[in-house]
């Protein structure tokens, strides 16, 4: 057995918040079978006076951590909670979601699949299923890439307003990788235009010679835009001679198990 020396569990000890330790304290008393908590309820179960409780009580609703009940001295949980609580899953979900979605998507088509996710004016590739090919796309996890000149990227931005364009881009060099990167914004606009009725993105040659790609963009409960998947391979292979046919399916398929499983539900068809 290893005993901790003293003298590190003092030093460590050093860091430690008490304030904040029994706020959080105070948030797990709240369960599922217990929404609603009083501040002589914390006061008697945290050990620690009424004035305290009531100290992290007033700075947690202050917050929004918690939130007082109507006509009661109790509190339930509020709003910032459980906006934290669904983000961490949230993040988590959506790898550990899309992962054999992806490896499907590679195996469907034999050609190689990617999630990436918009950070600022880039892509930021999060996940790969690789074809077996000799000749595949070299892009890997961590891999950044220009948001306006890729497919993932044009994908991630098929909702965004001009007004929002125009401020992520405002002051940022445009490159070009071939004629059909866009050069300006009005030119992703008119990009966007045409991609958006179709709900995906297809690429020939457009940012590396000879691989084309097919994207489209995966929603969240909320229908808002959170990644892009694509096949992006050699154009040899015979997958990629069928971009507005199978290939784009078998994307959009991909595209669509991925935000189901995230809570999205696309808006019944009038």
């Amino acid at each position: 057995m290893v005993m901790e020396d003293e003298s590190d569990t003092d030093e460590q000890s050093r860091y430690i918040v008490p304030g904040l330790r029994r706020g959080l304290a105070a948030l797990r008393l709240f369960t599922r079978d217990r929404a609603v908590v009083s501040v002589p309820e914390i006061s008697r179960e945290l050990k620690i006076s009424r004035a305290t409780a009531f100290r992290i009580v007033y700075t947690l609703e202050a917050d929004g951590y918690l939130q007082r009940t109507p006509h009661s001295h109790a509190y339930k949980l509020g709003v910032n909670v459980l906006s934290l609580g669904f983000e961490y899953l949230g993040s988590q979900d959506l790898l550990d979601i899309a992962r054999p979605v992806l490896e499907k998507l590679r195996d469907d088509t034999d050609a190689s699949a990617h999630m990436g996710l918009r950070d600022g004016t880039q892509v930021v590739y999060v996940l790969k299923a690789a074809s077996q090919h000799r000749l595949r796309s070299n892009v890997s996890v961590g891999t950044r890439l220009a948001l306006h000149a890729t497919s993932i990227g044009q994908a991630l931005l098929l909702d965004t307003p001009r007004a929002e364009l125009d401020r992520l881009f405002e002051g940022f060099e445009m490159l070009q990788y071939s004629d059909q990167t866009p050069a300006t914004v009005q030119q992703l606009v008119d990009r966007l235009d045409e991609h958006r009725p179709r709900g995906y993105v297809a690429y020939r040659s457009a940012y590396a010679k000879g691989i084309d790609s097919v994207a489209a963009p995966v929603r969240d409960a909320q229908g808002a835009i959170v990644a892009g998947i694509n096949v992006s391979d050699h154009e040899s292979l015979p997958i990629m001679q069928e971009q507005h046919g199978r290939l784009k399916d078998l994307v959009m398929e991909a595209a669509a198990s991925i935000s189901m499983q995230l809570g999205y539900r696309p808006p019944a068809r009038r």
